[in-house]
């Protein structure tokens, strides 16, 4: 290993060209030895932005099993009360693959009746901006989710493929010389122009929940009518076994998924609470399991979605901890993305040799670019850290160029 001192890994710090201009946090901690090796602001408050989804995935781990509930039900003489699961796997990210909650309830003979009894959540979270409604990365949060909860267009030449058929009627397609697509403010009209150059496509909008709509899209997927009613949840109601958690942690953490993130911790709401509520789920976990944290954090949603969270990266350095001690090093690597090679840094901190050695989650909002993971070093040390930065102008590379500087010096040095 490279002799180095505390003083040269200060000195690099000191010679980034970015701390004048970003407002930044940096903690890094040796896993092998136990003990700090930088610390820069990390008592500090930062928005976290989708670094956020670290908190999910421990909460999610803590609550939910390998095969997470869809739904939970509860037969009475010739009807079947269902209540909704939150599972954000049914029919989603791929709208045709199968799904044992479609097929339980295609498969029974009683009257389906749905109840959003304990859907007690808004579809929107607090602090998210109200003009992202028309972006993929803002769906409504619901308790039965379906198809992301977006409308699907697929299009190969001129042949038009709607899902769900039912918001086809508020669909309107046109050709046009460019491709785009959205919605109005309501959800009440869809729009869809595209170029004929381009061969297929495959795109989504996400959709607006009216009254009816949720209803009248399970009836077209189930093949038969849908009853809503609002009934109270049953806690003897049996579970119908829903999605592969893991699947779903790896796509949140890759892909950044919003969509996914909010609704698993509506679904540990549901399992752990009987009733779904980011709020209260949040704050058992703050009173319970987070008390240890080394600094109160306000942390209000799922995704990172909302700039209200605040956290300090020491704190997001034990969440780290704590999901490598309940599972281990190959689990977390194989769920983050890694530098290079995968998900949202696959061009970023590329690894030497092809071999990866960030493993990490990014969050990024406009002026917020943050970082937390593993940073594996040559001597195979396993460093953890989090390097959160708010408040900068412009584009996020010089940024990106300087933290890879540090990066470097860290797994060449330790």
């Amino acid at each position: 290993m490279v002799q180095r001192s505390e003083n040269s890994l200060n000195k690099v710090w000191d010679n980034l060209d970015i701390l004048s201009q970003v407002h930044t946090g940096l903690a890094v901690y040796d896993l092998d030895n136990g003990n700090w090796i930088f610390n820069y602001r990390d008592d500090n408050y930062f928005t976290p932005a989708s670094c956020t989804k670290l908190l999910t995935m421990y909460t999610t781990l803590r609550y939910l099993d390998d095969r997470i509930p869809a739904a939970y039900y509860k037969v009475k003489g010739d009807t079947m009360i269902v209540w909704g699961g939150a599972d954000p796997g049914t029919l989603f990210p791929d709208i045709h693959a199968s799904s044992p909650l479609i097929d339980f309830l295609k498969s029974t003979d009683k009257k389906i009746i749905f109840s959003s009894a304990p859907f007690s959540a808004k579809h929107y979270g607090a602090g998210w901006a109200w003009d992202d409604y028309t972006y993929n990365f803002q769906s409504d949060r619901t308790d039965f989710p379906l198809y992301g909860n977006k409308l699907w267009i697929e299009r190969k030449h001129d042949t038009i493929t709607v899902t769900p058929k039912y918001l086809k009627q508020v669909l309107t397609i046109k050709k046009d010389t460019i491709e785009y697509k959205g919605r109005n403010e309501w959800g009440s009209n869809y729009f869809y122009h595209f170029d004929p150059a381009v061969i297929d496509t495959t795109l989504s909008i996400p959709i607006s929940f009216f009254e009816n709509d949720e209803k009248l899209i399970w009836s077209e997927v189930l093949g038969k009518d849908v009853i809503t009613k609002n009934i109270p949840f049953s806690g003897n109601a049996l579970e119908i076994t829903g999605s592969d958690r893991d699947t779903l942690l790896k796509v949140m953490m890759q892909e950044s998924d919003n969509f996914i993130a909010e609704q698993l911790l509506l679904a540990c709401s549901m399992k752990e609470m009987d009733h779904m509520n980011e709020n209260d789920i949040i704050g058992k976990l703050i009173t319970g399991p987070l008390l240890e944290l080394p600094d109160s954090i306000h942390w209000v949603d799922g995704s990172g979605l909302s700039r209200y969270n605040l956290v300090t990266p020491r704190s997001l350095i034990w969440v780290l901890r704590q999901i490598i001690k309940q599972e281990n090093l190959d689990y977390v690597k194989s769920i983050f993305p890694a530098g290079g090679q995968s998900g949202t840094i696959k061009t970023d901190f590329t690894g030497f040799n092809g071999q990866p050695y960030i493993f990490a989650k990014s969050g990024s909002l406009r002026n917020t670019y943050c970082l937390t993971g593993l940073l594996v070093t040559k001597s195979g040390h396993t460093l953890l850290f989090s390097w959160l930065n708010n408040d900068f102008w412009g584009s996020n590379t010089k940024l990106k160029q300087a933290m890879e500087h540090m990066f470097i010096y860290l797994r060449d040095n330790y």
